[in-house]
């Protein structure tokens, strides 16, 4: 049995901000963002306890998806002038890890994710991919899973094809025609104006798919009707913006993402940025240890467990 572990590092950096208050690191900069997703890398190793390990960032090209719909994710405001900073930051916290991590022009961090989690099916018994972006719900099967965290970055939910159906009512595979047709602000996917989460996933449970839908259209409801009629090119266009590509041409081996840190390098990159607390919570090696088989010992290195 072995797990891989997917991060979404734009994602988790994101959140890591916006649920923290500012703090600094020991230049005095800013660092909340590195401190909040550094501590979420280390609950997730310690919950899902990894074998193979790779995160995944969005660059600043245009994506696919922009050249198809000029106006995604144009009303995103811009990012606080303390955020990007801090993301080599990010990167170099990884690197004391040992886990590689992804961008590609053109294409964002859910489509990298989405590719190494099809591409490696067949190598690995599970995998976990820490997100809170529901995109990445319609790749969710009996080997794929997403673990969200909470706004509190303390909790996660973990979400499997059952907690799928029972938060959306629906299947992962339909995530795609439900996001469609309720659209997506935060990204300025429009939807069907009038169309809810309760009527995507009543008219989902009945016809399966937005095609479905509309090849019944005469069945429906008026009301309901002429909304779908009305937005009809809106939905189906939104489906080229939802769905995440699987086949993004990226190089990777499953043998490269091994997960095996050297505790020491990760130790000394937390107390270079000056994060006790987190220094704490690592697992004490050789070098630090005092007396080889001690009780302590013990304790120190079963920490991430209890992360």
């Amino acid at each position: 049995m072995s797990t891989l572990l997917l991060i979404d590092g734009n994602n988790l950096f994101h959140r890591a901000y916006h649920a923290l208050p500012s703090l600094t690191d020991s230049s005095g900069e800013n660092a909340n963002a590195v401190f909040g997703f550094s501590n979420m890398i280390l609950k997730a190793v310690g919950e899902v306890k990894p074998d193979y390990i790779a995160c995944a960032f969005d660059t600043k090209a245009p994506t696919f998806r922009h050249v198809e719909f000029e106006a995604y994710k144009a009303q995103r405001v811009a990012p606080p002038p303390d955020l990007y900073p801090q993301l080599p930051k990010v990167k170099s916290v990884l690197e004391a890890f040992g886990i590689p991590y992804f961008e590609k022009a053109g294409y964002e961090a859910d489509d990298l994710l989405a590719t190494l989690a099809m591409g490696l099916l067949s190598k690995v018994s599970k995998v976990t991919i820490l997100s809170g972006d529901r995109d990445l719900l319609q790749l969710v099967d009996g080997v794929i899973k997403v673990q969200a965290p909470g706004w509190n970055l303390s909790s996660t939910t973990l979400y499997g094809a059952k907690e799928v159906s029972e938060k959306f009512g629906i299947t992962p595979d339909q995530m795609v025609d439900y996001k469609s047709m309720t659209g997506d602000p935060s990204d300025n996917v429009p939807g069907i104006a009038g169309i809810g989460p309760k009527t995507a996933s009543a008219l989902l449970q009945k016809y399966k798919t937005l095609e479905r839908i509309y090849s019944h259209i005469g069945e429906i409801g008026e009301t309901t009707r002429l909304k779908l009629e009305k937005d009809r090119d809106v939905a189906l266009a939104a489906k080229k913006l939802v769905k995440l590509d699987t086949d993004v041409d990226i190089k990777f081996k499953i043998d490269d993402l091994k997960f095996g840190p050297d505790w020491d390098r990760v130790r000394a990159v937390f107390e270079e940025l000056g994060f006790k607390s987190i220094v704490n919570k690592l697992p004490v090696t050789s070098s630090q240890r005092p007396e080889s088989g001690s009780k302590s010992d013990k304790k120190n290195n079963d920490q991430l467990e209890l992360i």
